[in-house]
């Protein structure tokens, strides 16, 4: 996705400038920590935007997103948002069942099941959530394999759980939360409340530094 860039307008930076004028670095100062302070609140508004439609568990969304920083010599401050898939089991909710995995992803979707679905801890440490085909997840229903396999297995030729086995396994994820971000609706939205966020933090550094460091 593209970084959310946030800044004052020229009249702003202007009328701060006066305002600051003779405290060393005054104007620097206040505008960097004020960039820095909005852009990290941007940041929590977009883990709780995708949390407010998807159930990602907060430290999922938190790790995918960065801040770039402004310093006194770089007056710049954005925040971007980018990495792979997000497992399964950094939703809320994700549940071993007897037959499966037990999920909710979308909140408005309520909850799932994926058939044949397990967790299991991975080298890392980690626990993920894995699929893998049940024997007729291979065949189309009403075809003549499908038929066959059924009456081998009614007639006890063919054991229903021993041939799971022979099925690869597959990582499940879930949607990016990207996703949301990138709509115009969203994106307007967290565009707005940066802006609106650096013109209250600005405020407030420009009273900070001066009663810092404006009797001196």
């Amino acid at each position: 996705m593209p970084s959310i860039s946030i800044a004052e307008t020229r009249p702003q930076i202007d009328q701060a400038i006066r305002d600051l004028e003779g405290i060393k670095n005054g104007f620097e100062r206040a505008y960097a920590s004020a960039l820095n302070k909005a852009a990290e609140g941007t940041r929590t508004d977009m883990v709780t935007l995708a949390r407010d439609e998807y159930t990602y568990k907060v430290d999922a969304v938190r790790a995918r997103t960065s801040v770039s920083k402004a310093t006194w010599t770089s007056l710049t401050s954005s925040v971007t948002s980018k990495g792979k898939g997000v497992p399964l089991t950094e939703f809320l909710g994700t549940r071993q069942t007897s037959s499966g995995l037990s999920v909710t992803i979308r909140r408005a979707a309520g909850v799932s099941a994926i058939r044949h679905a397990f967790l299991q801890t991975v080298r890392s440490g980690k626990k993920l959530a894995f699929w893998r085909a049940g024997i007729f997840d291979k065949l189309a229903p009403g075809s003549a394999g499908f038929a066959q396999l059924k009456e081998a297995i009614a007639a006890g030729h063919i054991s229903r759980s021993g041939l799971v086995w022979r099925y690869p396994i597959t990582a499940l994820y879930g949607p990016h939360p990207e996703l949301v971000y990138n709509t115009p609706e969203n994106w307007n939205k967290l565009q707005g409340w940066a802006k609106e966020r650096l013109d209250v933090d600005f405020a407030h550094e420009i009273d900070y530094v001066l009663m810092q460091y404006g009797g001196h």
